[in-house]
């Protein structure tokens, strides 16, 4: 194995060029069985590595092939004490395997994944129907939700590594001060939170359908600015900005071809973001935008995903919303009337920003850094032409920044 301190671009490489798949066949193959593998998701964490879930199968004509094994390797550092995994060395560096839900960082999602635990533990003596993995980011963070018999709503199984009981106050903290937060199911499990549905659709769904906003923006501030004091004892996370070159780095691995435009683009944020007025600290929500907004007849009805929320700054939650808005056209080409949403929607923002005496170009420059962050993520092992999405990323980047200088009327 070659120095351990090999770069993440390497790392990507092992994963995208086929060597990794190699790798899990011969580690099968040591123990007499004959599988083949194909990469589903890759995932890139700057500064710490990256991860793959493969779906691992019988090779060859087999007359009763076995269910699928879902296969996770990363090239993160893990326990030498931890067990359960496989440790394999490449050319260049070391990969660990484990087979799903055996993830050395979650605890609890085994717990969350194996039906008879699930019946178990959140049941009430109801038959457990329905149980589906909703995201799972390795040695991070899943969701699964359950149906069980006789209820008509999904209970959503939050996995985390740590602070299950933190997540666990703050959603009884913004559930007491009135914000549509999920409610909390019982106490936390093996760092499992569990957490009743909210009414309403996705906002993202929302916008698809419809060719006006379906709310306002003043609804948004006016929601934001409702947290609670009480979060902000809680440790503050870094908001999307504050790890800007991390994630310009991602994408240049990602993109390396468009190196220069992100570096570029990186430092021109960063020289505004330097100067402009950020406003003052208060409670926020942390990852606000509009996969994680409910809404129905014209109203906010939920809000999902609080795990960053405490201490921050609006001008980010509002940043955060406009950047993932302004990429939904790169995901979807029925989203091609968004761009009139953005600019809505930062008119709105700028006009509330403005009376409070917080930076407008500080919101431009913000609201084009959350972009630079998304740019990585377009890569899509099952889309061909992800590297267009990403590109088309990049370039909703450099439009929103441009309005530091153009802003809008």
């Amino acid at each position: 194995m070659r120095d351990s301190q090999w770069s993440e671009a390497e790392q990507v490489e092992l994963f995208s060029n086929g060597e990794v798949l190699e790798m899990i066949s011969g580690m099968y193959a040591s123990a007499g069985v004959h599988k083949n593998a194909h990469l589903v998701e890759l995932h890139h964490r700057p500064g710490a590595g990256v991860s793959g879930l493969f779906e691992v199968v019988d090779a060859g004509e087999v007359e009763e092939p076995n269910a699928p094994i879902y296969l996770v390797g990363t090239t993160e550092k893990i326990d030498p004490e931890i067990k359960n995994v496989v440790r394999m060395s490449s050319e260049r560096g070391e990969v660990v395997f484990w087979e799903h839900p055996n993830d050395p960082g979650l605890p609890g999602l085994a717990t969350a994944s194996i039906p008879e635990r699930v019946q178990a533990v959140w049941g009430s003596g109801s038959e457990l129907v329905d149980l589906n993995t909703v995201s799972y980011r390795p040695l991070r963070r899943a969701v699964l939700k359950a149906k069980f018999a006789g209820q008509s709503d999904w209970l959503f199984l939050k996995v985390l590594r740590k602070d299950a009981q933190l997540l666990w106050r703050k959603h009884v903290l913004l559930y007491q001060a009135g914000v549509p937060v999920p409610e909390v199911v019982g106490t936390p499990v093996d760092e499992v939170v569990a957490l009743k549905t909210v009414p309403g659709v996705p906002m993202a769904r929302a916008i698809m359908e419809a060719r006006t906003p379906p709310i306002s923006g003043g609804q948004i501030v006016a929601l934001l600015t409702t947290f609670p004091e009480a979060l902000s004892t809680v440790e503050a996370r870094p908001a999307w900005t504050d790890r800007l070159s991390w994630y310009a780095h991602a994408a240049r691995t990602a993109v390396p071809a468009q190196s220069a435009r992100i570096d570029s683009l990186n430092k021109r944020i960063d020289d505004v973001l330097h100067t402009a007025e950020r406003g003052p600290r208060v409670t926020n929500h942390g990852d606000f935008y509009e996969a994680n907004i409910f809404v129905e007849d014209g109203r906010i009805c939920g809000l999902i995903d609080v795990d960053s929320a405490g201490p921050g700054y609006l001008i980010d939650d509002l940043a955060c919303f406009v950047g993932h808005l302004a990429v939904l056209p790169t995901l979807d080409a029925r989203y091609s009337h968004v761009p009139e949403f953005v600019d809505y929607y930062l008119d709105e923002f700028a006009r509330y920003l403005e009376l409070q005496g917080i930076s407008v170009a500080g919101l431009y420059a913000r609201s084009a850094a959350v972009v630079l962050t998304l740019i990585a993520g377009a890569r899509d092992e099952e889309d061909p032409q992800w590297e267009t999405s990403a590109i088309a990323r990049l370039k909703v980047a450099e439009e929103l920044f441009s309005r530091v200088s153009a802003p809008v009327a």
